[in-house]
């Protein structure tokens, strides 16, 4: 597999957190964060002004990408990022990280990869949307491992696993994995992002798929890079 995307359960000590995003979902995660984990300190950064109350809760007025770029480093002061804004935080993460070094296009999703996939649904150039499920899942999922929560039916292959193993020629998938936090609430680990960014600098001349995803629903963004001239005064991305 090209990131880690193992069964391992959220750090018992995880309790630094980065919202990004403070709509209907990123209020949730704040929700169910504070009243579920003890000493939880959380970061929630929106690009409009926000009013959220709470001691451990620092708001930033900035756009959660433009931040994430910024702050993401490998020794940054956080155990889990909460994505919750309408974007591909990963794919739009990684493209802005790389920005100066290549140019970054939408790669042709072919039919016959989106047929292998669960109802897909395409999205803008070189994007799709994957899931299980065919219905409007509840806000309070717990993702139990075995079966579906609102089916009850036993539940098919994670998703972040099959879109690991997905047969898409020369195409590199790298795939991020959204684990499940708290009912409801999905986060990436940092290292997993990090990870990621190493994985497309060491194949740039390849086609590359990142998908995140979790073991119900995904996102994938086709890209392909093409190297930039040299600019003086930006250095290699590295993780």
């Amino acid at each position: 597999m090209h990131n880690n995307k193992d069964q391992r359960d959220i750090p018992l000590n995880a309790t630094r957190f980065w919202i990004i995003g403070a709509g209907r979902f990123g209020r949730i995660a704040v929700e169910r964060i504070t009243r579920h984990i003890s000493h939880a300190t959380l970061i929630v950064v929106d690009q409009k002004p926000l009013s959220i109350d709470g001691a451990d809760i620092t708001t930033i007025h900035e756009e959660g990408i433009e931040w994430l770029d910024r702050s993401l480093v490998p020794d940054a002061p956080v155990d889990m990022i909460v994505p919750a804004i309408p974007v591909h935080v990963a794919a739009a993460w990684l493209k802005r990280r790389l920005r100066y070094l290549y140019e970054i296009h939408p790669y042709i999703i072919q039919d016959a990869w989106l047929d292998e996939l669960p109802h897909p649904m395409r999205g803008a150039a070189g994007q799709a949307f994957v899931s299980h499920a065919d219905f409007v899942c509840p806000d309070n999922c717990s993702e139990p491992a075995r079966t579906c929560t609102h089916t009850g039916k036993p539940r098919p292959m994670d998703l972040f696993r099959l879109l690991d193993s997905m047969p898409i020629e020369d195409v590199l998938p790298v795939i991020v994995r959204s684990h499940q936090l708290l009912p409801g609430v999905g986060g990436i680990y940092p290292s997993e992002l990090l990870s990621a960014l190493d994985t497309v600098c060491h194949n740039s001349h390849r086609p590359i798929m990142i998908a995140t995803a979790c073991r119900c629903h995904g996102v994938l963004d086709f890209m392909r890079l093409e190297k930039r001239a040299d600019e003086p005064g930006h250095d290699e991305p590295s993780a």
